[in-house]
């Protein structure tokens, strides 16, 4: 289980100039509970432009070329128009993550802090992935896992790279896209699909590319996992919306077309609810929207 944050913009910004250094602070802070690595993809203006956007400090990490080769250590890696850095490290008190949420502009990015509830803590299975320019992060859960497993080949699987049912779902929505779908129907349709096959899926998701972010909230059902909350680094407390409404989703759109979402745990004043059962489609360019009932 996981939380997720993410934004498109005309303009490059940060999360901060979105929604203020405090809620990114806030946020940031759900890594105290979602403690098994924080990961984060955004859309690069050019290509001479990487080093300035790497993380500060990150020396120690791997370049790898979008292979996904698995590592147990912070890595960085180039997938044309998008590059993703992840750890599975503890997020709260990162200054990386801190970094990237108030000081790294972009035309768009996804974020996603980590609880594992199936696959260890290796990088492999940190989020986001990334594959074919699209960068994917999963907050919910699909099972059983080994019958979802039946549903992708071994080598579609190995080309994302982690073990986990978010690893998989990538690659049936990745199948789709390479027969000919556009992002939107290849990620409605498989999400159907496992609605239909599998009982209660938890599948909250942001996609990303350098056109498009792909949001669903579909968790009707879903039950909220407590066995896995481990609040020794909250003081024994749940954070905001946790007790009861841990699947919500939100988000804000400004005037000029910049749209953030956001899972439970900010205090998301002046955002909407996003609807259950719904994907939706925001353009980079302009954040026209385009929403489909699941």
């Amino acid at each position: 289980m996981c939380r997720l944050l993410g934004y498109i913009s005309p303009e490059a910004v940060t999360t901060a100039d979105l929604i203020g250094a405090e809620e990114c602070r806030q946020w940031q802070n759900l890594g105290r509970l979602h403690a098994d690595g924080w990961g984060t993809a955004w859309i690069r203006p050019t290509i001479d432009s990487f080093d300035s956007a790497r993380p500060q400090g990150t020396t120690s990490g791997k370049f790898d070329t979008g292979t996904n080769t698995p590592a147990e250590e912070d890595t960085i890696s180039r997938g044309g128009q998008l590059e993703r850095y992840r750890t599975p490290h503890e997020g709260a008190d990162d200054e990386h993550l801190t970094e990237v949420l108030t000081q790294r502009p972009s035309a768009g990015r996804i974020a996603h802090l980590r609880m594992a509830t199936m696959g260890i803590d290796l990088v492999e299975n940190t989020h986001p992935f990334l594959a074919d320019n699209i960068a994917f992060a999963h907050n919910g859960s699909i099972h059983p896992i080994e019958r979802l497993r039946e549903y992708a080949s071994e080598t579609e699987i190995e080309r994302i790279g982690g073990s986990t049912d978010s690893a998989i779902m990538f690659a049936l929505i990745l199948r789709r896209v390479a027969e000919g779908d556009d992002l939107l129907n290849a990620t409605v349709a498989t999400v159907r699909m496992i609605r239909s096959d599998f009982d209660h899926p938890g599948i909250n998701l942001l996609v990303l590319t350098a056109e498009e972010m792909i949001v669903v909230h579909d968790t009707a059902g879903t039950p909220i996992p407590y066995q896995n909350f481990d609040t020794s680094g909250t003081d024994g407390e749940l954070p905001l919306d946790h007790k009861d409404h841990y699947y919500r989703m939100s988000w804000q759109r400004f005037d000029d077309g910049a749209t953030v979402v956001s899972s439970s745990g900010l205090d998301h004043k002046g955002w909407s609810l996003i609807e259950q059962s719904t994907a939706m489609r925001l353009s980079v360019v302009n954040g026209d929207e385009t929403i489909v009932r699941l």
